[in-house]
């Protein structure tokens, strides 16, 4: 059932909703203030409340999920639980595929809209720290890194977490995720790097497993020699995205190996080579999905 939910959720989101944006994630943020601020009345002290608010927030959708789940079981011969899976599953996962994330920019980018991209990226891919239109060369270094860190985030981590935990690991990822930028949004440091810690515990295996991928559809040698030498790094700020961008890098053979033109803001960059660099990672994101896929296909065949 695995890979039957996983393929009708890329189906779903390649055709259906392929133009849509994401469901409302407004809700969540309602929610994680109603349960964090009824653990805030309670007498403990300021530590334990914060935790247990945390810790609350996960309760509340994983009791939802497991009793939804419960429910569901053996209704119309199965049709029914896969139905709450794959509704999880779209809820978790990213409605725009990376195609569709890298045309939308490169519209932008060919029609010299250098403002319209710098507010793509703040609007569809959370852009950290501001950037000027005249940035070009950063505007794409940017967007290549938001996109490969989204696709992993949004995808290949969910597809992970469904396959080892079912719905309730998709759900604990995508608390996990939403936590972490309302929190960063809010300025509360603390309890951001508290998330983090736990996004960089989950992201560890899934994230060296893309990076294998990337070692099979792209350039293996280049690849697979600057995975060697990171495999072992834990980013305790749970920031991987600048690591996965650099296997990517490897991946493609940019810049003669794993390093980012160092020209790439000057006058003289060629814009048609950056619009190229964009378009294979968009192919090396495609490859990789298809190549995870059929992966979960094997280990639901193996392990039915």
């Amino acid at each position: 059932m695995a890979f039957l939910v996983i393929l009708f959720g890329l189906i779903v989101t390649a055709t259906w909703l392929k133009d849509v944006d994401r469901f409302d994630d407004g809700w969540f943020s309602r929610y994680q203030q109603a349960m964090r601020g009824l653990v805030a009345r309670t007498s403990l002290n300021e530590p334990v409340r914060s935790t247990l608010g945390i810790l609350c927030v996960y309760l509340g959708l994983l009791v939802l999920t497991v009793i939804l789940d419960s429910l569901a079981k053996g209704l119309l011969y199965g049709l029914v639980t896969m139905a709450l899976h794959l509704l999880i599953l779209l809820f978790a996962m990213d409605r725009i595929q990376p195609g569709k994330l890298a045309n939308d920019f490169l519209s932008l980018w060919h029609a010299g809209d250098r403002s319209g991209c710098v507010s793509y990226l703040n609007e569809e891919l959370n852009l950290e720290a501001p950037l000027s239109p005249e940035q070009g060369g950063s505007l794409v270094r940017q967007f290549k890194r938001l996109l490969a860190y989204r696709s992993f985030e949004r995808m290949f981590m969910m597809y992970t977490l469904y396959v080892l935990a079912g719905p309730s690991g998709v759900v604990v990822a995508y608390v996990s995720y939403q936590l972490r930028a309302e929190l960063c949004s809010d300025g509360d440091k603390d309890l951001a790097s508290r998330i983090n810690l736990i996004i960089a515990v989950f992201e560890w295996i899934p994230l060296r497993l893309l990076a294998t991928t990337f070692c099979l559809v792209g350039d293996f040698s280049q690849c697979f020699s600057q995975l060697r030498k990171q495999f072992w790094r834990f980013d305790v700020d749970g920031n991987n995205s600048e690591l996965l961008a650099g296997w990517a890098r490897c991946a493609l053979a940019e810049s003669g190996g794993c390093a980012p033109c160092e020209a790439a803001d000057d006058a003289a960059c060629n814009e048609s080579a950056m619009a190229y660099e964009i378009e294979s990672l968009r192919g090396l994101l495609e490859r990789s999905q298809l190549v995870w896929l059929v992966s979960v296909a094997l280990i639901t065949l193996i392990t039915a």
